[in-house]
């Protein structure tokens, strides 16, 4: 790829783009580490120093932006003090303690699932293990029945390939329609679960309104489903091309939540996140105006030679100290630590059934405009 001014374009709306992203991440790095996107009137932040900077200050770089229109109040889309007391009440459903209770079901679904994968000798990893997985655990999380699991799923999975909002409203609808009608139920009969929860939590004295609900539901399923179900997939087809790091974790089991971090690292499920700058930022000799989109590109943070040694070599060995695949400061994902026990406990048990195993034909990945993510993984299994 060129590396000139004129003609070097960040777009990741195109399925080329995904088949280029490290090329285009490093020369952004190198040549553009502050580059204006001027067809969609945004600044775009790659090196990992800046991003970190930027995550970490929310008052200048705040998360109140324009997609918060299209949905109904997000914690993503807000900035403290509002953040910080919705936040604190859903950090309760994942203490330490509520991640550990959830791993004898996750192992048991995910057992579940690999069982059906062995008495065909072959399966699509994506479809018939990392999508459904996680999507069944936030499920059960939240209290929605099982009836309504897949519908959830197919609706979430749809935001994967979003180009615009016109590409999800459909999809928004229904999620908002049907979490009110269970919200409904959880009225007349409260359960053990995250609804539950949210219908009995007050913020100073004040009852969440019906719009926060839905919102703060919406959100839980969203990244409970996507992000988690690209971790694994990612993940398996690492593994699949890299048999030596395969070797290295059938070896030693101990390592899998370091080639967890790494598989987070270096194929980082959600790529880039905006963000509103509230003052004049100098940057590299640039100046990023107030009022500005700023887009932080998580993906090519953590693929910036700068703070990685051989940031593309994947290495389940890796010490890794901090990366910002769930983000960081204020907005760090909530469901960090969910995602890395489901990741792991899919890792072990598809290598405990299967420490054989190859890619049937080449994975398909999505295009997407903010993740990296498989769309179908065929793999055969002895």
């Amino acid at each position: 790829m060129a590396t000139t001014a004129v003609e070097f374009v960040y777009d990741p709306s195109t399925p080329e783009f995904q088949e280029r992203i490290w090329d285009v991440y490093r020369t952004m790095r190198d040549d553009h580490p502050v580059y204006f996107d001027a067809a969609k009137n945004q600044y775009v932040l790659s090196r990992f120093a800046d991003v970190w900077r930027a995550v970490n200050d929310w008052e200048t770089f705040s998360s109140i932006v324009e997609e918060a229109q299209g949905f109904l109040p997000q914690m993503i889309y807000m900035d403290p003090v509002r953040h910080t007391q919705l936040r604190a009440l859903v950090s309760r459903a994942f203490t330490p303690k509520r991640i550990a209770e959830v791993e004898p079901l996750t192992r048991g679904i995910a057992r579940g699932l690999i069982d059906g994968i062995a008495e065909r000798g072959r399966g699509d990893a994506q479809r018939d293990l990392a999508m459904i997985l996680p999507s069944v655990v936030i499920a059960r999380m939240i209290g929605v029945p099982d009836e309504h699991i897949e519908n959830f799923r197919g609706w979430t999975e749809s935001f994967l390939e979003i180009q615009g909002p016109e590409d999800y409203v459909e999809s928004l609808g229904k999620c908002y329609e049907l979490f009110a009608l269970l919200l409904a139920d959880r009225r007349r009969e409260p359960a053990d679960d995250l609804m539950s929860a949210l219908l009995a939590a007050e913020v100073d004295g004040q009852k969440l309104t019906e719009e926060e609900l839905l919102g703060f539901c919406f959100l839980l399923v969203l990244a409970g489903n996507d992000t988690t179900s690209s971790l694994i997939g990612n993940g398996l087809v690492l593994l699949a091309r890299h048999p030596e790091q395969r070797s290295l974790l059938l070896d030693d089991p101990s390592r899998w939540p370091g080639a967890v971090e790494e598989m987070l690292r270096i194929e980082s499920p959600v790529q880039v996140l905006p963000r509103h700058a509230q003052r004049d930022i100098e940057l590299h000799g640039i100046t990023i105006p107030e009022g500005a989109r700023v887009m932080l590109v998580w993906g090519s943070a953590n693929h910036d030679d700068r703070e990685f040694a051989e940031p593309e070599r994947f290495d389940v060995t890796r010490s890794i100290t901090k990366h910002l695949a769930f983000g960081h400061g204020v907005h760090y994902c909530l469901g960090a630590n969910l995602a890395r026990l489901e990741a792991r406990i899919a890792f072990e048990e598809w290598h405990a059934r299967f420490p054989d195993y190859e890619l049937e034909s080449p994975p398909r990945r999505i295009t997407s405009i903010w993740a990296r993510a498989f769309g179908s993984i065929p793999m055969r299994v002895p």
